[in-house]
């Protein structure tokens, strides 16, 4: 007897739990159909629902979190995504979504600690070390950052922007020449198919690949070839090109210390 009703109970226990997880997935369903509409107080709403209805995965609290940021309030949606990794504390993508937020809101300290434990758990999750090198920059740690993106061009999954901050940083941490060929890769990259751009897109790159060009010129300047930087300045359609070849032809010393001494922004 006793047997027949704990075999009763558990039947009825996993009825509840599989009633539960549906119904976490149903309203989640419901909570994107509703973010969709622009809708975010029900999609709020729906979202803290399927999180009541299992309390053991962290994908409704991510939904939480990226409500709560749409809401602009981002305290309590780091506060949600801290839940989330309770939930799920091996999940290196929490830890990302986590490190990511705190980093826009200038949390440096705790996005870099958060982004050491998603390259704990994979270390092969280039954003989280891109993430990284990017706070390293901000915080004026050249050495560190470059560390993480030769990581990054050694995997073979580096960008053309990652590409142009490191050869940015190899200028001014007493390696021009492979800045120089750095930079040049990625001006490459990001000239390749911007033909096939239209309207914003396309005049961005362009300033893009222009901000490159000044960029190849401080490269040529740090390494004494101040004629082959003049050329690449008086090409130039920047607004900083005319200050700059004038101060190249007064004083190119002074140019080469501007921008060793420089951060990259």
């Amino acid at each position: 007897m006793v047997f027949r009703l704990s075999v009763g109970f558990l039947v009825a226990v996993l009825a509840l739990l599989a009633m539960s997880l549906y119904l976490s997935e149903y309203y989640l369903g419901v909570e994107r159909r509703l973010i969709a509409a622009g809708d975010l107080r029900g999609g709020l709403e729906a979202a803290q629902t399927a999180g009541r209805m299992d309390p053991f995965d962290p994908e409704p609290l991510e939904d939480v979190s990226y409500v709560r940021q749409q809401q602009g309030r981002n305290e309590e949606a780091v506060a949600v995504l801290r839940d989330a990794v309770d939930r799920d504390p091996n999940n290196y993508i929490i830890y990302l979504e986590l490190a990511s937020l705190q980093s826009a809101l200038d949390d440096l300290t705790a996005a870099k600690a958060n982004y050491r434990k998603v390259l704990d758990l994979n270390p092969n999750a280039h954003a989280a070390r891109s993430g990284l090198a990017e706070l390293l920059l901000r915080k004026g740690d050249m050495e560190g950052a470059k560390r993480e993106y030769e990581v990054i061009e050694e995997a073979g999954e580096i960008s053309y922007t990652e590409l142009y901050d490191l050869g940015r940083i190899y200028v001014r941490t007493g390696e021009p020449r492979e800045g120089y060929k750095a930079i040049k890769r990625a001006r490459r990259q990001a000239s390749a198919d911007i033909e096939s751009l239209e309207g914003p897109a396309k005049a961005q790159r362009m300033r893009f690949v222009t901000f490159m060009d000044l960029a190849l010129a401080d490269a040529l300047v740090v390494q004494g070839n101040y004629a082959r930087a003049g050329k690449i300045i008086a090409g130039s359609s920047s607004e900083q090109a005319l200050a700059l070849l004038r101060l190249l032809e007064t004083d190119p010393e002074a140019y080469r210390d501007q921008v060793v001494n420089s951060d990259i922004q």
